[in-house]
This record gives C-alpha cells, sequence and structure tokens, in this order.
C-alpha cells in the first residue's frame, strides 16, 4: 500500500506543481501586459512632453529674433561732415537749428518737420522748418 500512497503523493504533487505554473504563467502574462501598459503610457507622456519642449523652443525662437531685430532696429547712427580738418557731428547741427528756431520766439512743440541742407564749402547749414520757417547756422 505504500506505493499507492507514494504514487498518491506524487500525483498530488504533480497537480500542485501544475497549478503553481499556472500560476506563475499567469502572474508573468499579467505582469507582461501591466509592463506593456507603462511603457505605452510613458510613450504618451515623452511624446507630449516632446510636443511641449519643441513649442516652448519656437516660442523662445521668435521671442529672441523680436528682440534682435528690436536691438538692430534701436541703433541709431551717427553722421559727422568732414571738411577742410574740420568736423560737426549733424546731431549737433539739428540741434544749433532747434535752438535758433527757440531763440527766435517760436515753440519746440511746433516743430513738426525740419529739413537740413549742409553746405560745408559755406560752413553752413540752412533749414527750413514747418515748410515755412527758414535760417542759417555756422557748421563748425
Amino acid at each position: 500500500m505504500q506505493s499507492k500512497d507514494v504514487k498518491a503523493s506524487v500525483k498530488e504533487t504533480e497537480v500542485k506543481v501544475a497549478e503553481a505554473a499556472k500560476t506563475v504563467e499567469e502572474a508573468a502574462k499579467a505582469t507582461a501586459k501591466t509592463a506593456e501598459t507603462k511603457v505605452k503610457e510613458a510613450a504618451k507622456t515623452t511624446a507630449k512632453k516632446a510636443t511641449e519642449v519643441k513649442a516652448a523652443a519656437k516660442t523662445t525662437a521668435k521671442k529672441t529674433v523680436a528682440k534682435a531685430a528690436a536691438k538692430t532696429a534701436t541703433v541709431k547712427p551717427q553722421f559727422i561732415v568732414q571738411y577742410q580738418n574740420k568736423e560737426s557731428d549733424l546731431a549737433n547741427i539739428e540741434e544749433k537749428v532747434k535752438a535758433q528756431f527757440i531763440s527766435e520766439g517760436h515753440k519746440a512743440g511746433t516743430i513738426k518737420k525740419v529739413n537740413i541742407y549742409v553746405k560745408p564749402e559755406e560752413y553752413s547749414a540752412y533749414y527750413v522748418i514747418n515748410d515755412k520757417f527758414s535760417g542759417r547756422v555756422d557748421l563748425f
């Protein structure tokens, strides 16, 4: 009878091993499915973040270009008239014209348009303000 007990015990062990193997297989499938789901979610999140980073980079690039353009637009050249070893900055000439116009009794706020004609051979600059008032200032 012992051999029947041993056979039954072996059979019982085989069934338990088969059940354990089935349980391990199901757990492995469940783990694989969970891992696959997590990988898919991570891929979606990464793609979304990549899109956000790309959009942020575009915005930053646009702002940088706009700032560079603004800096370039604000650069104002300095014009200098040179004649026979003498020189005068055109901004200074403009200030002389406006100062003379004001000294003649006009208000600075009335200036809408200024044309200045530089004649270095005469050491003079002639001006017309608002197409109405004219005068002359020394260049040097």
